[in-house]
């Protein structure tokens, strides 16, 4: 029998009349153990704040040994800098997992600026935002957060570039497209965060949108 669990292929046998046997290796625990550790971080941190996380609270919230943290991981410092490559990694998914390709200029275009919505609206990029905080009087985490915000533009830089592959402008001038879209999207993300109940971000991101389609097409630069 193959159990598949958390994306891995893992090999369950039961010997006849006997108990079943568990044949991940031991390389899969360790990984499985270390992405558990790190998704209780980020809901930690997510609930509570990045300045209250500790490799105690960490561990229990994972179900595991505070020896099971310490092994990953050797200072709450060292799990933050893990947190953030998992983040950039899971927003750069949300990008590479988007087909287009058969969609018109307007309408992929639309879907394209919607899919970097999902990542920047998502309780993940909250987490990243609250480490980028933490990071701001950390010289070694704030080193960590760059690193991770200049690999997750420099993958995205080619998928970033085939979704405009049919358009007559430069590549300079494309991937500038991308920086402008991205202060926007960060900064409506930053509003949410503070908006009140009777905010509409909604509205505030379908101007947005607008906004940037416009300059897409010719418009003036909206920053």
């Amino acid at each position: 029998m193959v159990n598949k669990e958390n994306g891995l292929e893992n090999s369950v046998q039961q010997e006849e009349g006997g108990p079943i046997i568990d044949r991940k290796t031991q390389q899969q625990r360790r990984e499985e153990t270390r992405a558990k550790l790190i998704d209780a971080a980020i809901h930690l941190i997510q609930s509570d704040g990045c300045a209250n996380l500790t490799t105690t609270r960490v561990a229990k919230a994972a179900g595991l040994t505070r020896g099971a943290i310490q092994y990953h991981f050797s200072s709450p410092k060292d799990l933050l800098q893990e947190v953030i490559v998992t983040i950039v990694q899971k927003l750069n998914v949300m990008v590479a997992q988007t087909d287009l390709s058969h969609l018109g200029k307007s309408e992929r275009l639309d879907r394209l600026i919607d899919h970097y919505w999902s990542g920047y609206k998502s309780d993940i990029y909250v987490v990243f935002l609250e480490i980028a905080v933490q990071g701001h009087r950390d010289p070694a985490l704030k080193k960590s957060i760059e690193e991770g915000i200049a690999r997750l533009d420099e993958e995205r830089d080619e998928y970033w570039l085939g979704f405009f592959s049919d358009y007559s402008e430069s590549r300079d001038e494309i991937l500038d497209w991308r920086t402008v879209l991205l202060v926007l999207l960060r900064g409506l993300a930053v509003k949410k965060m503070f908006s009140g109940p009777h905010e509409n971000i909604d509205d505030h991101y379908a101007r947005l949108k607008e906004m940037f389609q416009s300059y897409v097409s010719g418009g003036p630069r909206p920053l």
